[in-house]
């Protein structure tokens, strides 16, 4: 067993200072079994929260709160892909802000723990992985050695990582270490060069001084493969024996703490799938174990917050053939809801964290606000030659290029041709939804499931809608071709067992609706609803900045949900069991009041009259697995 006192001697500090004890440091004691602070004994007790998963304006509220329970650490992921969308171009503005981040925890006393990936999981788009980073090479191979990928790492850390350096706790900022990859046992690839490269570069950076670690499952095949003697390897679990889970983590180390980097009070969510929940007795008493034991913890989620837009990931396998979207939801049962708001979990878990330091005033929970029924209209179609002018592009593929390749990441893309004579049309592979549409009549549906759907089709205007519905984030699975995973059409299209070429193509981001100018809409008349359809609502009620509100989408089918142009994240009612989405106050707009309300809606399977501003989220509908 682990000691669990860590003594404290002159001559210990002296050696593990290089100058006196007060200067700052964040070191591990291998000796004592301890971390220690500024020479001092050190137990960090640690919340995940995600800056870019919250409204900007509310971070210092959930910060509080995180420190009100009595927390005194954060840890946060840095996604590849929400700072670098688009390769040479880097991106820190408003939500994606990490620095602004990382000042306002030191205001707030709080420490900081970073996990740069470069693959992250998370349930978050595609692992944090840039979308363009498949088509650099057709040879191109994830977390490992493999040079093309190698290359476009160090490239990114060589820009992200010096300007972490003044946030390093010895050089007065909050950060107290840094996560080296995520999970790497969990990799098949097993790859110990790739690992040694990464951290060769984050010492050069950063230098000798800051805490560098890993974190793996507790089972020998995942430590074996996911630890380095140089770094100080930690363990992530939910429940079972923390004595043998602990012990397992010191035989990867030469003295140290116990630390469990991800201990989850909850779980994540699946579209078609019952919302998980977790007892907050369990979770509770879990914790306690573990903190009397002396280890310091980190829990997954503190609070997890909202995939705001399209940064929600998939759970899927090595093919692909396996798919399965997450939530636009991040709530994860966790101590502070989605919204912001404190739980029985909340209130349990401080009370445990008050046997062990100390517990602050905690804010109270923002205002949700009732606006009721906004009726929405029909506007037009995606394909309307406004709305594209306004908010998309167009290109020429010969043959059917996938989303990445034609420079955009998620959203929707559309093929055209003109099919001049009566045959079979075969579609092979397609990510992740396709409609297939002749002369404006919707004639097959294509799940992503399915490959090499062949359909006869007769002389008319052929358009394929195509519906991402986010990239896998799964780290197993990411390694051998990646390509794998691109969206759209993914395979050649024959017609009449030949190839079908030269294809008109649509790119619609659908990012946000601040681009989208035109409001006249056009009557759809007698004509069957199709899929890519767009709706709108407006309602002259005040949109008021300083409370929260809940899209509900029950009666709608599957699409997208912008609140007064921002974009919500994909609704899905009709597969559950998410029905409402967080619209929270400052998407009201610039003003604090905004004397009017409006959504906009694209809808791909069942569009309905009205949606409800509500003040009440319903995470827990039904499900039908059948929808996926």
């Amino acid at each position: 067993m682990l000691p669990r006192l860590c003594l404290t001697t002159t001559l210990l500090l002296l050696a593990l200072s290089p100058g006196t004890v007060s200067e700052r440091s964040f070191v591990v004691d291998h000796k004592d079994n301890c971390f220690r602070k500024d020479g001092q004994k050190y137990q960090f007790i640690s919340g995940s929260m995600h800056y870019y998963r919250i409204p900007r304006p509310y971070w210092k509220d959930r910060l509080l709160k995180l420190k009100g329970a009595g927390f005194n650490t954060v840890q946060t992921y840095i996604p590849w892909n929400l700072h670098e969308p688009v390769k040479g171009q880097l991106d820190f503005a408003g939500r994606k802000d990490l620095f602004s981040y990382l000042k306002l925890c030191s205001e707030l006393e709080i420490l900081v723990l970073l996990r740069p990936g470069p693959f992250i999981a998370a349930e978050y788009e595609f692992g944090g992985f840039p979308s363009w980073l498949p088509t650099e090479s057709k040879t191109i191979s994830f977390r490992s050695s493999e040079p093309v990928y190698l290359k476009n790492v160090l490239t990114w850390y060589g820009e992200l990582l010096p300007m972490l350096v003044e946030y390093l706790y010895h050089n007065g900022g909050p950060v107290i270490g840094l996560q080296v990859e995520n999970e790497y046992g969990s990799n098949p690839a097993c790859d110990k060069v790739y690992l040694q490269t990464l951290t060769k570069q984050f010492r050069d950076i950063l230098g000798q001084e800051i805490l560098l670690y890993t974190v793996d499952g507790p089972g020998k095949g995942m430590l074996n493969c996911g630890t380095l003697p140089e770094l100080y390897n930690t363990v992530d679990f939910g429940g079972g024996n923390i004595t043998s889970h602990f012990n397992l983590q010191a035989q990867y180390n030469s003295g140290g703490p116990p630390v469990n980097t991800e201990f989850y009070p909850g779980w994540l969510s699946h579209w078609g799938h019952k919302f998980p929940s977790k007892s907050r007795t369990a979770t509770a008493n879990k914790l306690d174990e573990m903190l009397a034991y002396g280890a310091s913890v980190n829990m997954y989620m503190f609070h997890g917050g909202s995939n705001f837009g399209y940064t929600s990931g998939a759970k899927g396998n090595k093919d692909a053939s396996v798919f399965e979207p997450h939530t636009t939801s991040y709530d994860y049962d966790a101590p502070l809801s989605e919204a912001g708001d404190t739980t029985m979990k909340y209130w349990d878990i401080r009370n445990v964290n008050s046997k062990y330091g100390p517990v602050y005033d905690v804010p109270k929970n923002s205002t949700k606000k009732s606006y009721g029924k906004v009726g929405m209209m029909y506007w037009g179609s995606v394909l309307n030659d406004t709305f594209v002018s306004q908010c998309g592009r167009r290109t020429k593929n010969v043959q059917p290029l996938s989303l990445e390749e034609n420079k955009q990441t998620n959203g929707v893309i559309v093929y055209s041709k003109t099919i001049d004579e009566a045959g079979t049309l075969t579609v092979g592979k397609v990510r992740d939804r396709a409609y297939l549409v002749l002369d404006g009549k919707l004639l097959i549906t294509i799940k992503g499931s399915s490959s090499n759907v062949s359909i006869g089709l007769m002389p008319g205007k052929l358009d394929i809608i195509v519906l991402s519905d986010g990239h896998i984030n799964t780290g197993h699975v990411h390694m051998d071709n990646p390509r794998n995973y691109m969206k759209g059409i993914t395979e050649p299209i024959l017609y009449n067992s030949e190839l079908l070429l030269n294809w008109d193509v649509t790119l619609l981001p659908l990012d946000s609706m601040s681009c989208f100018q035109n409001f006249r809409h056009e009557s759809r008349g007698n004509q069957p609803f199709l899929p890519g359809s767009i709706y709108i609502g407006q309602i002259d009620k005040t949109c008021d900045s300083t409370t929260d509100t809940f899209v509900d989408t029950t009666g709608w089918g599957k699409g997208v949900v912008f609140f007064q142009t921002q974009n919500l994240g994909r609704h899905w009612p009709l597969a559950g069991p998410q029905l409402t989405l967080y619209a929270p106050g400052p998407f009201c707009g610039g003003s604090e009041k905004n004397s009017t309300i409006t959504v906009h809606i694209v809808e791909f399977e069942q569009p309905a009259d009205h949606v409800t501003l509500t003040d009440q989220h319903n995470l827990r509908g039904p499900i039908d697995h059948s929808q996926l």
